[in-house]
C-alpha cells in the first residue's frame, strides 16, 4: 500500500514539475512574441509590396499553366482509359479470333437450295 502511495506522489511530482515548467516556457514564448512585436510589424510593412507582386506574379503564372496543365490531364485520361479499355480487351482476343474463325467457315459453304 505505501508502494502505492509512494508511486503516486511521484507521479504527482512529476506532473506538478511539467506544470511549472511548461509556464515558464509559455511565459518566455509570450515574453519573446512582446518583445519582437514591433520588428515583425515593421517588416510586414516594409515587405507589404513585394507579398502583393508576388501574389500577382502567382495569379499571372497560374491563369497561363491552368489551362496547360488541364490540357495535359484530358490527354492523360484519355490516355489511360485506352489503356483501361485495352487491358480488358486483350484478354478476350484468342475468343474473338476463334469465333472469326467459325464464322468465316459457316460463311464459306453455300447453302443448299430445294
Amino acid at each position: 500500500m505505501l508502494t502505492l502511495l509512494g508511486l503516486g506522489a511521484l507521479v504527482m511530482t512529476g506532473l506538478v514539475t511539467g506544470a511549472v515548467v511548461m509556464l515558464g516556457v509559455l511565459l518566455v514564448k509570450a515574453l519573446f512574441f512582446v518583445i519582437t512585436l514591433p520588428f515583425r510589424i515593421a517588416f510586414a510593412v516594409l515587405f507589404f509590396p513585394f507579398w502583393i507582386a508576388k501574389t500577382v506574379l502567382k495569379l499571372a503564372v497560374g491563369v497561363v499553366m491552368v489551362p496547360l496543365l488541364l490540357l495535359v490531364g484530358l490527354v492523360l485520361a484519355v490516355v489511360a482509359a485506352m489503356a483501361a479499355i485495352a487491358a480488358i480487351v486483350a484478354p478476350l482476343l484468342p475468343l474473338l479470333i476463334v469465333g472469326l474463325l467459325v464464322w468465316a467457315v459457316f460463311r464459306s459453304f453455300r447453302p443448299a437450295v430445294a
